[in-house]
């Protein structure tokens, strides 16, 4: 198949990568993927084996399957000439979600609250398309045996310490985009903040990549009593490394499509404590992750409490996640598109799609 898929530029998001990750596992499957940007430019973070063109180029060929996602470039989605056309929902609660639900597209979901949402709202079908995860990317690797920050090569890292401290480090990882106020950051700081506990010196481990025109740095805004790190552009060969410095991950997400940072701790071993935003698909309660009903730090601060202290539980999690999320790789979300676009190739060409 020929598949066309429009971006609004390559930076270091979830979106971004779903596209790029897919698109190379449908190359490896025998199509042909054409990535569409405004000036053409590849991604410099993580490679693409397929072609990328400008937005200058769109008319220029018709393609089987095109694949949208961003509200901002749906006219440039219409110049698009395709035999089907594909919104992929990745992201709960657009201004413009309802106006395309009723714009006659075929639909994809990124993960299976997504698609609940949308068959549920606008009464339309919604393909299940979730993942992924690169286990060559994110996999476990052995823990360190030290407490002190170590910073990964092509990195930035600010480390804010209280001094030596005679207890070993209990570690929670979090994503650190906190400007962004869906990300839940501030909730989750709350929440570590709040926990009383003898015998444990915790300290908080943050990452995050500049993005945007603004390149906003985000370390400025963490303001915690809790001694932390934060790791910034850590280039993607690295991200296992990271992963493996923590104990623990903690997300309080909110309007997430696919959880990619949960996913992704939970390829690379760790316990996660995650909401129900994004994670349905592999955040099993209790069986795959500590999952929590609302954002508020109180539940955060319980289910944080537990994995703190019970390591037998902090394993057997560890253990049932990284089992589950093994199913959601980028290769099986390849082979489930597959089969949908030809199937939805096949109704139109009979007539009943």
């Amino acid at each position: 198949m020929n598949i066309a898929a429009l971006l609004p530029h390559v930076e270091v998001y979830g979106g971004v990568r779903r596209y790029i990750e897919a698109g190379n596992a449908l190359i490896r499957r025998g199509h042909r993927v054409v990535l569409f940007t405004p000036e053409g430019k590849p991604p410099d973070w993580l490679e693409f084996r397929g072609e990328v063109r400008p937005f200058e180029a769109i008319p220029e060929e018709q393609f089987e399957i095109g694949l949208c996602s961003e509200y901002s470039i749906l006219p440039q989605f219409e110049r698009l000439r395709a035999g089907a056309k594909f919104f992929y929902f990745v992201l709960e609660g657009h201004k413009k979600e309802k106006q395309v639900a009723r714009s006659g597209f075929h639909y994809l979901g990124c993960s299976e609250g997504m698609c609940r949402r949308i068959e549920r709202k606008y009464k339309v079908r919604c393909f299940r398309a979730p993942g992924g995860i690169n286990p060559d990317i994110f996999h476990p690797l052995k823990k360190p045996d030290s407490s002190g920050p170590e910073p990964a090569p092509g990195s930035d890292v600010e480390s804010l310490s209280r001094g030596p401290s005679p207890l070993r480090d209990f570690k929670i990882l979090s994503y650190g985009r906190v400007y962004k106020k869906r990300k839940g950051v501030r909730r989750v700081i709350k929440a570590v903040e709040g926990l009383r506990l003898k015998n444990v010196s915790l300290r908080f481990l943050f990452f995050d990549s500049l993005v945007g025109e603004d390149r906003r740095d985000p370390r400025p805004l963490i303001r915690t009593s809790i001694p932390n790190d934060f790791y910034l552009n850590l280039p993607q060969e690295r991200m296992a490394w990271l992963y493996s410095q923590a104990d623990i991950f903690v997300s309080a997400e909110r309007r997430a499509g696919w959880a990619n940072t949960a996913a992704e701790a939970m390829a690379c071993g760790l316990p996660v404590v995650c909401t129900p935003s994004g994670s349905r698909d592999f955040a099993a309660p209790n069986e795959t992750a500590l999952v929590v009903p609302f954002t508020l730090p109180v539940f955060l601060r319980h289910q944080i409490r537990r994995l703190i202290k019970d390591p037998e539980l902090r394993e057997r999690l560890a253990a049932a996640g990284l089992r589950r999320i093994g199913q959601f790789t980028w290769d099986s979300l390849a082979a489930r598109l597959e089969t949908i676009f030809h199937t939805v190739l096949v109704g139109k060409a009979r007539g009943c799609g």
